[in-house]
């Protein structure tokens, strides 16, 4: 992974490449923020460049040994530490390496729950657990094999096991000789406040929408206004991005099912609402946090009309619906919608059972709804 393979996030690179250029290099170091934002592939450009045995000026070289080891991620110095449903207590991530490497090639923008579906569909929550941590440990305390560096990427560093966390701070704390600690983070608020205190962050923003398309033209041929269209919908998550570009169909799919859903909670009909709920259920995890996603963003550009009496970046098959949709409620309702919505993302990203989440953001719904028939 190189930094040009990378989407957007000039700013970050930057600092990145000038820190290593100055040997200021942290051996502690959080990206931080959702992982469609690039903190996973930042993270392997940034170690790849560390590594690179003829780094350019802005990147690189990408030809060395070093680089194309690195690329396969399979160099000798880069360590990986990531969740996983642990078979037993032996257990560790080293075991699920393989098959790490062949999620990450394919998708380097994936969450937590694509990697979860990836493994056969798990339902088991993956963690970090104790005897990952303890090898991490044991890895780190090697010298480097090749590279003046070695690196431990450790995945949602915010899943590790309770009580492992304080055994990973004293290595921090005193790190090993040659080593560099990079953890690639989306929720600070689960870390220790200790262990933050001990790291130099980075937090990344949203890609921005010039860099969004250009980097989904080039990654899969799309034209200007097919890639502005995700884009749109996307709000500069490039998994997001890639996830609605490559299934297209499921847009055909969520916009009536969508419809059909806010009318019924509308009208309380409940029991269309739980038909509803046995199709959901029987969608994957990364479909349904993709659906309410596309939820989120359809009330958003409803809020946008009823500012700005305008839907520039929505699409014909919806247009109709959502003007009559911000027409019937006001601004409260729909903020209740989204907080709603938003809860339901987060149920079904925590392992929440689906039928039993979409019935209860339904209810939710329908109250919020009442708030503008009053």
């Amino acid at each position: 992974m190189q930094f040009q393979d990378v989407a957007g996030q000039p700013q970050i690179k930057q600092l990145l490449v000038r820190s290593a250029k100055q040997g200021r290099i942290p051996h502690a170091q959080l990206f931080l923020g959702k992982h469609g934002y690039g903190t996973l592939p930042m993270a392997l450009a940034y170690i790849q460049y560390l590594l690179c045995e003829q780094p350019g000026e802005q990147d690189s070289c990408g030809t060395c040994a070093a680089c194309k080891k690195v690329a396969k991620l399979s160099h000798p110095d880069l360590h990986f530490a990531f969740p996983f449903a642990a078979k037993d207590d032996k257990d560790v991530a080293q075991n699920h390496l393989e098959e790490f490497r062949e999620f990450l090639l394919k998708t380097p923008y994936g969450s937590v729950e694509s990697w979860q579906e990836f493994c056969s569909g798990e339902s088991k929550r993956p963690t970090i657990n104790s005897a990952t941590t303890k090898a991490i440990l044991t890895e780190m305390s090697q010298m480097p094999y090749e590279g003046k560096l070695q690196f431990m990427l450790l995945w949602y560093p915010e899943m590790i096991t309770h009580g492992m966390a304080n055994r990973l701070l004293k290595s921090i704390e005193e790190p090993p000789p040659s080593t560099v600690f990079i953890l690639v983070s989306e929720e600070e608020g689960k870390l220790m406040p200790t262990l933050l205190s001990r790291l130099q962050s980075i937090a990344f923003p949203k890609v921005k929408d010039f860099d969004l398309a250009d980097y989904l033209g080039n990654q899969m041929g799309l034209d200007l206004d097919q890639a502005r269209e995700l884009v749109n919908m996307a709000d500069g998550d490039v998994d997001h991005a890639l996830g609605l570009g490559n299934t297209q169909e499921q847009l055909a799919l969520f916009f009536p099912f969508f419809r059909d859903w806010m009318r019924g909670a509308y009208m309380a009909a409940f029991h269309e609402s739980v038909e509803l709920a046995e199709v959901f259920q029987k969608w994957g995890r990364t479909q349904q946090i993709s659906f309410f996603q596309y939820g989120l963003y359809l009330i958003r550009e409803a809020l946008v009309f009823r500012t700005s009496n305008s839907l520039s970046r929505i699409t014909e098959m919806e247009r109709t619906w959502l003007e009559k949709f911000s027409g019937s409620v006001n601004t409260a309702v729909a903020e209740s919608i989204m907080q709603a919505l938003e809860n339901g993302l987060q149920g079904i990203a925590g392992n929440a059972h689906q039928k039993t989440e979409f019935i209860g953001v339904t209810i939710d719904i329908y109250r919020s709804f009442k708030l503008s028939k009053h």
